[in-house]
């Protein structure tokens, strides 16, 4: 659902994800900017292509897609509150993502430029391996030697050692 700010406009929704499972970036177009209140569209950023699903309430649904080796421009705008990006293709498509979040606009910009000069210079596009991924769970061995070793060292006393190690050991297991 979409957030109305306090001028009455709409910001578009928007989610990241994997570029496998699911699309690095989803957005569902914002109701009022988008000028579809019944059916917005939805747009996806791919690892390899922008697609724009147009759901309409007479007319049969259809995907507008653009890939990455054929965007001619990809511009970004940014206003007071929200963010547009065009995306347009060399045979003079069009999908714009409007009311976006500044802050994923610029990453969701990165995706679409590492993308098409990756394109350029014919190679693969990388876009899945820029997104930041969590840092290994360190094992619970692990973990216990730090403990023991600022405790050896004067840091830790024995009583917030014990508190330390009797956190850790309810801990779940990392999956």
């Amino acid at each position: 659902m979409s957030e109305e700010n306090t001028n009455g406009q709409q910001e578009s929704e928007g989610k990241f994800g994997d570029g496998v499972s699911a699309p690095l970036f989803e957005l569902q177009a914002s109701r009022l900017k988008g000028g579809r209140l019944l059916t917005p569209n939805v747009i996806r950023v791919w690892p390899d292509r922008v697609e724009e699903h147009q759901s309409h309430a007479i007319r049969k649904s259809e995907t507008l897609s653009i890939r990455y080796d054929q965007v001619a421009q990809i511009t970004l705008s940014k206003g007071m509150m929200f963010s547009e990006i065009v995306v347009e293709s060399t045979g003079g498509r069009i999908i714009t993502m409007q009311g976006m979040a500044k802050k994923d606009a610029e990453r969701v910009k990165g995706f679409l430029d590492t993308g098409a000069d990756s394109a350029r210079n014919g190679g693969t596009t990388t876009i899945v391996q820029q997104i930041p991924t969590a840092a290994p769970a360190a094992s619970l061995a692990d973990e216990l030697t730090k403990l023991a070793k600022l405790r050896d060292d004067g840091i830790l006393t024995d009583e917030e050692f014990a508190e330390q190690k009797a956190v850790l050991m309810n801990r779940p297991p990392a999956s």
